[in-house]
């Protein structure tokens, strides 16, 4: 059995979705810690001085979190 690759709007959406299911606490949380996630991509660095992650990989995150927080507020 071979596992169906997803893209990364197919994440999203799937995210968005099971955020949906959660109740306002426990979806806050959930956003926070996207937010926390984000923010170790975008400022990790390695010790020569370069990102640590891909630029698409922080974008990810980037967009995911707008998304999540456009359409439940945090």
């Amino acid at each position: 059995m071979q596992m169906e690759k997803k893209t990364s709007r197919k994440l999203t959406i799937e995210t968005i979705e099971y955020a949906a299911e959660m109740d306002p606490m426990e979806r806050n949380g959930f956003i926070d810690l996207i937010s926390d996630q984000y923010h170790i991509a975008k400022h990790s660095y390695t010790s020569r001085g370069r990102p640590k992650y891909p630029k698409r990989e922080v974008k990810k995150f980037s967009d995911l979190l707008t998304k999540l927080v456009k359409k439940f507020g945090n």
